[in-house]
C-alpha cells in the first residue's frame, strides 16, 4: 500500500499534457495568407484578454515572426479605445483588434472579416477561419501506466493471500 500513493501521483502527474488548454488554428486569405493560433484556460464558454484567452498570435504579411500581432502587447489601448478581444466557443467566433506595436499596423478580425492598415490606409482584407488543432495521441507510457499498477496490485494481493 505504500506504493500507492506515489503511483496514483505519478499517473496523475503524467496526465498534465491531456489537461492541457484547448488550442485552435486561424486561417486568414484573401488580399495576404495568414496564419496564427489562439488558445483558452478549457473552461470557458466566452473567452476574453486578457484572461481566459490565454494567448493569441496572428502571422500575416510583414507583421510575421517577432513582429506578429499577439495578446502579450498589441490589444488596443491608448491612444486607441480599448478593443474587444474575445472567443465565444459555442459560435466558434473570435473578435480581435489591435495594433501593431512593432509596426505600427492595425487589425481588425471582426468574426468573419480581417483588415489590415498602416498608417490609417487599409493594406489588405479579406476572411479567416478558426478550427480547433490536433490533439496530440497520448503517449504509449501514459497508457502503460494503469496496466502496471493494475498487475502490481493484483500482484501484491495475490502473494499477502498465501
Amino acid at each position: 500500500m505504500r506504493f500507492l500513493l506515489p503511483l496514483v501521483a505519478l499517473c496523475a502527474l503524467s496526465s498534465a499534457p491531456l489537461r492541457a488548454s484547448d488550442i485552435f488554428d486561424i486561417k486568414l486569405t484573401r488580399t495576404f495568407s495568414g496564419s496564427g493560433t489562439l488558445s483558452t484556460n478549457g473552461s470557458c464558454d466566452f473567452c476574453e484578454a486578457p484572461g481566459s484567452l490565454s494567448s493569441l498570435t496572428i502571422y500575416i504579411g510583414r507583421n510575421s515572426g517577432a513582429n506578429a500581432f499577439d495578446v502579450s502587447d498589441d490589444l488596443l489601448g491608448p491612444p486607441f479605445p480599448l478593443g474587444p478581444t474575445f472567443y465565444m466557443r459555442l459560435r466558434n467566433v473570435l473578435v480581435y483588434y489591435a495594433f501593431n506595436s512593432e509596426t505600427s499596423d492595425s487589425l481588425a478580425m471582426n468574426g468573419v472579416d480581417w483588415n489590415l492598415s498602416s498608417a490609417g490606409s487599409m493594406i489588405g482584407s479579406g476572411t479567416y477561419s478558426v478550427t480547433p488543432a490536433p490533439i496530440p495521441e497520448p503517449r504509449s507510457l501514459f497508457l502503460l501506466m494503469p496496466i502496471v499498477a493494475m498487475g502490481g496490485l493484483r500482484w501484491r494481493h495475490q502473494r499477502h493471500r498465501v
